[in-house]
């Protein structure tokens, strides 16, 4: 395994593993994928300014193909006299990767990168199936807080670019 930050040039890569995810687990993905539209979307956000802090680094395999991702920002705050945390958005592993450490493995590059940055705390909103929150309680040194947050949609669901 190696982990790669998302680029335009490994984009196809990317494009290929979320085709995957969606055959793999029908029930948890939108029927409605357009891997065209996808391919576009992330590579305008890519090249989108709006989008500097943000972070996708991409676990590949041995056979060459991305076999999980973890996804994160920065969030740069004057609260405090100036503060910076990320956020930790997304994290996935095919099922068939699953239990083989690749998920640790993203987790622990994301950690260094993030550590790389001088920032010193980084947040996860968990998602609550099982098998992720078993995960979530075995991450070293974490503390899992239960946090009231408050969302709130302001644009219809789609991409802002």
């Amino acid at each position: 395994m190696n982990i790669q930050i998302l680029t335009i040039e490994n984009l196809d890569l990317l494009v290929e593993f979320e085709q995957e995810a969606r055959r793999s687990e029908p029930d948890i993905f939108a029927k409605d994928f357009d891997p065209l539209k996808f391919r576009a979307g992330t590579e305008e956000a890519l090249k989108n300014p709006l989008f500097a802090s943000a972070r996708c680094l991409i676990c590949v395999g041995n056979e060459g193909k991305i076999i999980g991702r973890i996804d994160f920002s920065t969030i740069p705050s004057l609260s405090f006299g100036g503060n910076l945390r990320a956020y930790i958005d997304w994290i996935y592993v095919l099922k068939n990767f699953r239990h083989h450490g690749a998920a640790q493995f993203l987790l622990a590059h994301a950690e260094a990168y993030i550590k790389g940055m001088g920032i010193e705390e980084y947040f996860l909103l968990m998602a609550e199936n099982e098998e992720a929150q078993s995960f979530y309680r075995n991450v070293a040194g974490a503390e899992i807080s239960s946090f009231d947050v408050l969302r709130k949609t302001l644009l219809p669901h789609g991409n802002p670019i």
